[in-house]
């Protein structure tokens, strides 16, 4: 079985990986800047191959980012179309052919930035209220507002309630570890990317001053083998990744494994690529990774294009069971959204 082609609609930013059988492999949430990318450098590499040489294929698009100046995020896009075609093929769930290890994920609900305290306390119980299994917010008041809200919000939750941090690279070494000192005191899960990802040594260096344990690597250039020098470096206690800013599913896997090798989780970012598809069959085949980020309780978007949108409920997120990736496409939405094929 052979790729014979590439199409990509626009706007409906649907992906199509054909072959010279009757399978073909979907990715989508594809824009037309990345459409435009991916058939200028990635589309003579990838016509003719062997549609389930995924590896050969993924060394292939990792060597050209460098010689034709890609951001590494492109690749993912057709990596993840070439997983979606090998289920099928085979007729099992992507998540099993990477090695099933679960079926359900625990989930936490995801915050925004707010303009007052008051509002993370309100989202954060209401998030325990929707039965999730813990809240992290996206805070950007500063050293002092934040650790009011850390305050705040853990008095409002109680003692049993997960908490996270997450300011986005936004603190300076000195603030990280004021902000942190509170988060322990708070008995918060993890502290988020507090650092700029390429401070390999203020990160090293607040790992081992703080016990919270700290997460990076989200948005790393390099991917993988950046990831692999902060583990090396113990820079951080938990690395990041998803689709598409990391690669594709292939990154995934060998950021998770890696991370594994060294007693480190993975945990994945939020929904990202395809409404939360893709990351749920990542986290269904691996162990190191103790929660789907999820921004809603209920279905996680997609329609009208998909049938099946993934359904977070008491807490769980399911992994999809159909072939591939599982996702069911609504075709004449599909064409209603396709003004033009790149």
């Amino acid at each position: 079985m052979h790729i014979t082609d590439i199409k990509i609609h626009q706007p409906a930013g649907l992906l199509r990986i054909l072959t010279d059988s009757d399978v073909e492999g979907w990715c989508l949430c594809v824009g037309e800047e990345t459409a435009r990318h991916i058939q200028s450098a990635y589309r003579d590499a990838v016509i003719g191959r062997g549609a389930l040489d995924r590896e050969e294929i993924w060394h292939e698009m990792v060597g050209l980012e460098r010689f034709r100046y890609q951001p590494q995020t492109v690749r993912g896009y057709v990596d993840v179309a070439l997983w979606d075609l090998a289920g099928k093929r085979a007729g099992l769930p992507v998540y099993q052919l990477l090695g099933g290890y679960r079926d359900r994920i625990p989930a936490y609900k995801s915050g925004r930035d707010y303009p007052e305290v008051e509002t993370y306390v309100k989202d954060a119980v209401q998030a325990k209220e929707e039965n999730f299994r813990g809240y992290k917010d996206h805070c950007y008041l500063g050293v002092e507002g934040m650790i009011k809200v850390a305050r705040a919000v853990r008095e409002a939750v109680g003692d049993e309630f997960h908490l996270m941090h997450d300011s986005v690279q936004r603190y300076s070494y000195t603030e990280a570890v004021k902000v942190g000192r509170v988060l322990e005191e708070q008995h918060y899960y993890w502290f988020e990317e507090p650092l700029r990802d390429f401070d390999l040594l203020g990160l090293k260096k607040l790992s081992e001053t703080l016990d919270i344990p700290i997460a990076g690597a989200e948005y790393l250039p390099g991917s993988l083998y950046s990831t692999a020098q902060l583990l090396a470096l113990q820079a951080v206690d938990i690395v990041r990744a998803s689709v598409p800013w990391r690669g594709g599913i292939t990154d995934m896997i060998k950021i998770a494994r890696l991370a594994e090798a060294f007693g480190v989780n993975c945990e994945i970012t939020s929904g990202g690529l395809m409404w939360g598809f893709v990351h749920a069959h990542v986290l269904g085949a691996i162990r190191n990774c103790d929660f789907f980020e999820a921004w809603k309780v209920g279905p996680q978007g997609g329609e009208p294009l998909i049938t099946n949108p993934l359904v977070v409920e008491n807490g769980w997120l399911p992994v999809p069971q159909g072939a591939g990736l599982g996702i069911d496409l609504n075709w004449a939405e599909v064409e209603k959204q396709t003004e033009t094929v790149i």
